[in-house]
């Protein structure tokens, strides 16, 4: 508006000066024709004179053109595809490179509780379809067993501790836990002592493939692995008494977890 104004005043004073310039023609040639100039063409040169003026201060009055890019532009960055053109850049953590495993938790987070269930969403009875679209299944192949025969094994992470799965017949049987992370209601697990597990209801002690398995009433699935000898010195079976008195400070280094049978 101010470019405008400015130059609306500077036609208007030439226009004043221009009414009062007086004009001399000169006498033409001999032979040649001559018209001085009369209202039409004042007025004719008046206007061009106007829009002349209007336009060299309307361009001196407009600042320079910058290229510029506004901070916070939503506009995302692009790269070139190599074809002349350009693609918005992925943003981060929405690529296909994001890992999907982020979602197989085992619906287990924190301290994973241990059940007569499983671990979560990891529990004896269900098939390996099933373990590896809910949980993170780092490994599954054949392995060589207790008694050395070849078995099925998954290994499955949950809140980052691993546990390994028995498979048979495309269902998982077993669960073998040796981390002391997982507890039960009653924080019992790896490293509780076998006195204890001597003194709950129901308690029995029993030889398995490679040590002593200690049973109590609370927990119908859960076995509870012991390093010891399989009998007493004397000869016999172990009690919770005698086991108790000859080795109630040993730990449990390993829980197996299968299905209650009632």
């Amino acid at each position: 508006m101010g470019a405008l104004a400015a130059g609306a005043l500077a036609a208007g004073a030439l226009t004043v000066r221009l009414t009062r310039l007086t004009i001399q023609p000169t006498e033409p040639a001999s032979g040649t024709a001559f018209a001085p100039f009369g209202p039409m063409r004042l007025q004719s040169v008046v206007a061009v004179l106007i829009v002349a003026a209007g336009c060299t201060i309307s361009e001196k009055s407009q600042p320079p053109e910058v290229d510029t890019v506004a901070v916070g532009s939503a506009t995302e960055p692009t790269e070139s595809t190599g074809f002349g053109g350009s693609t918005p850049s992925p943003a981060p953590g929405t690529g296909s490179d994001s890992a999907s495993g982020s979602s197989r938790t085992c619906g287990a987070y924190g301290m994973p509780l241990l059940t007569d269930r499983g671990i979560g969403a990891l529990t004896p009875g269900m098939t390996v379809d099933e373990a590896k679209r809910l949980c993170d299944v780092t490994s599954d192949a054949r392995v060589p067993g207790s008694e050395g025969m070849m078995e099925r094994i998954l290994v499955v992470d949950v809140a980052g501790e691993t546990v390994r799965a028995l498979v048979n017949e495309n269902r998982i049987i077993r669960l073998d836990v040796r981390t002391p992370r997982y507890l039960t209601r009653d924080s019992l697990g790896v490293d509780t002592s076998l006195g204890r597990l001597a003194a709950m209801r129901g308690a029995q002690f029993h030889p398995g493939e490679d040590g002593i398995y200690a049973f109590v009433a609370a927990h119908c699935a859960l076995s509870f692995r012991f390093s010891l000898p399989m009998r007493p010195p004397a000869g016999g079976v172990w009690t919770a008494r005698t086991i108790n008195a000859a080795h109630g400070d040993a730990a449990v280094n390993r829980i197996l977890v299968t299905e209650c049978r009632t």
